[in-house]
Formats: C-alpha cells, sequence, structure tokens
C-alpha cells in the first residue's frame, strides 16, 4: 500500500474523486449538515483546521482520529487507515 500524498497530484486528484464518490454512496447522496450526519450515526470527514495535510474522521460520539488514504499496489482501490487519535 502507498500513501495517496506521496503519488504525483494528477493520481492524488483521482483517489481523491474516488473517496468523494464513496462518501456520496455511504450517505445515499445525502447532503444535510456535518451535525445532521453524526445525529443519524454516520462518521463525517473534514480537513484539520490547524494542519490542513491532515484528514480527520469524527464519530458521532465524539471521538476523533487523523486518517489517511492508502492506495492499493494495483492502483486499483483504497482504504482509510488510522494515523492517530486526537
Amino acid at each position: 500500500m502507498q500513501n495517496v500524498n506521496d503519488l504525483p497530484m494528477q493520481e492524488q486528484q483521482k483517489y481523491f474523486d474516488k473517496f468523494e464518490r464513496w462518501i456520496e454512496t455511504e450517505f445515499n447522496g445525502d447532503e444535510s449538515t456535518a451535525d445532521e450526519q453524526l445525529k443519524a450515526g454516520y462518521a463525517i470527514f473534514y480537513e484539520n483546521d490547524v494542519n490542513p495535510d491532515e484528514l480527520i474522521r469524527e464519530y458521532p460520539d465524539g471521538r476523533r482520529e487523523v486518517v489517511q488514504t492508502v492506495v492499493s499496489e494495483d492502483n486499483s482501490s483504497f482504504e482509510i487507515v488510522v494515523v492517530r487519535e486526537l
């Protein structure tokens, strides 16, 4: 597996687009606010205000963690891995 941030910018965009499509599918295209997503029991993702290079996943119970997307060797899929808990 390879960290998405280590890929060329064009390849990074491809996986961020795929990640966004995954989010839309996961939430059935629901574009409600983050608070509504949390109240519905879904985790939300957002950039860290202090370090914009970090992606935060926040759970409905208030737990937060820094995550990153990691792509497979053949660039056909990605997964979200926890970097650290906040």
